[in-house]
């Protein structure tokens, strides 16, 4: 059944009030980028951050298709007799719910259908500062963590979230289990904490991190999902996720360097970097699992 085209209601609504953004400008956003979203969102856990009366109005997270949702718009299904769930494969379903107000996707680590179902496609490692204005020591420390992961055989590539963070992503050529995947990255984390004590951090307990960048390793598990590379992010100055070199993060890239109406055209003169990123051998990363001490490779982890 063909789906109904993606419609725009209240176009004029202001979304984003520092740049002056509307929502007609914010879906002419998505419709730009939505092919480069939408790779990173298809056949993925999703979540939504929704905020229909703009950014400094109420919002709200969604997992679930909305109830008036057309019947032909996909969805997916974890058990029967549950409330479907948000599957997001083509470019007019994103704009479907950047309709109904949809700022942010967050997407899942792992694959939904296929061989390799519930695995992660990468290792992840998400830098949050304590300080939200303090990205010079989230810099700092991801250009460490790279010198880490380059020591172990293995490179990332880093993302802005958006907000005051950094991701770093280490795409997999085929993606592990998270029994192998997670152990990984929680000693790796671990292995920062112990090497730079006044840097960086395991500690859950945002009163016990002072200054220091946190670590989330559990944010690398299967129920979690992270910002999308090229979603907005729900601030009033409409930034975006986006994945940066190395060479860029050295000159002193930030966050605030990428608002909406830079990444079209970044996305046309460097392409998608995240789907350009080198794939490291999976044995690898099995291999380094397999020589961690005992109690890392026992670190526990939820069925997906």
């Amino acid at each position: 059944m063909k789906r109904p085209a993606a419609k725009l209601t209240h176009g004029d609504k202001v979304y984003f009030p520092a740049p002056g953004l509307s929502k007609r400008d914010y879906l002419t956003y998505l419709a730009q980028i939505g092919e480069h979203l939408v790779r990173h969102l298809r056949n993925r856990p999703i979540t939504l951050v929704r905020c229909p009366g703009g950014v400094m109005g109420r919002r709200f997270y969604q997992r679930h298709l909305p109830p008036h949702a057309p019947t032909s718009l996909p969805r997916r299904f974890r058990e029967e007799g549950e409330r479907p769930l948000i599957s997001i494969s083509d470019v007019d379903t994103l704009l479907y719910y950047g309709n109904l107000g949809a700022v942010e996707f967050h997407a899942g680590l792992h694959l939904l259908e296929g061989p390799q179902a519930g695995c992660p496609t990468a290792l992840t490692f998400d830098l949050d500062p304590s300080d939200p204005g303090d990205f010079e020591r989230v810099r700092e420390l991801a250009l460490r963590l790279r010198d880490v992961l380059r020591g172990l055989e293995l490179d990332g590539l880093p993302k802005t979230t958006g907000a005051s963070g950094l991701q770093v992503f280490v795409p997999l050529a085929h993606p592990l289990p998270y029994a192998v995947t997670r152990p990984v990255v929680s000693f790796i984390a671990a292995y920062c904490a112990s090497r730079w004590p006044n840097l960086a951090t395991t500690e859950r307990l945002v009163r016990h991190r002072g200054r220091r960048v946190y670590v989330d390793a559990p944010q690398h598990g299967p129920t979690r999902t992270l910002i999308a590379a090229y979603s907005v992010r729900a601030v009033e100055n409409a930034l975006v996720s986006v994945p940066v070199t190395w060479s860029e993060l050295e000159a002193g890239v930030r966050p605030d360097h990428f608002p909406l109406h830079a990444v079209p055209d970044r996305l046309a003169r460097m392409g998608d970097l995240m789907a350009i990123a080198a794939r490291h051998p999976s044995s690898r990363v099995q291999a380094i699992h397999d020589t961690l001490p005992p109690r890392w490779r026992q670190t526990r982890v939820r069925p997906v």
